[in-house]
């Protein structure tokens, strides 16, 4: 099912901090980003077909670019079979990925950028404040071929330091698989 991405935190807004663990059990925090022109946060899980029609950009992106830190989140780790913490390293592997791919089992950090699918991408600035959320290309739907490609076109304009893009292009993807929970 298709779902687009909210507008919680809005462009200029700081990103939430967060500190999570890697396929390796190492933390990551976005502090630990801070010598990068940028970092690409892209909440993504292993079985999405969405996330499977994009992740040749992701990587793309992050050999294109590496003045931007790449990192995946995935926040379905506890809630799908197919994304699992120990289906993690398999993923990375089949798919030769080379950014980091952290895990969000509590979903404490999908839920600060209040991330509503897979791929849901947040292009955050040197000083981790939002530049642009959306997609990273014009595809609709698994199998399409991309002819627009929004995030490099707002990276481009952040390494320039111009304004970011007047037009955000929502996410579009599977839902997140919340925990069920009183608060949702």
């Amino acid at each position: 099912m298709k779902t687009e991405s909210s507008e919680t935190l809005e462009i200029g807004d700081t990103a939430p901090d967060f500190e999570l663990e890697n396929i390796e059990g190492e933390k990551v925090g976005l502090e630990d980003l801070n010598n990068y022109d940028g970092v690409l946060v892209v909440f993504m899980c292993n079985h999405c077909p969405f996330v499977h029609a994009n992740l040749d950009e992701i990587k793309r992106l992050n050999q294109e670019y590496s003045s931007i830190a790449v990192v995946g989140i995935n926040p379905n780790a506890e809630t799908h079979p197919m994304d699992t913490e120990e289906k993690m390293p398999e993923f990375v592997g089949e798919n030769d990925i080379d950014f980091q791919y952290l895990s969000d089992p509590e979903q404490k950090v999908a839920e600060a950028f209040d991330a509503k699918c897979t791929p849901d991408p947040f292009l955050l600035d040197m000083r981790h404040r939002v530049y642009y959320h959306g997609r990273l290309t014009d595809i609709e739907k698994p199998g399409d071929e991309a002819s627009e490609f929004y995030m490099e076109e707002a990276i481009e304009k952040m390494l320039k330091r111009k304004n970011p893009p007047q037009e955000q292009e929502p996410s579009v993807g599977c839902s997140i698989k919340w925990k069920e929970s009183d608060e949702k």
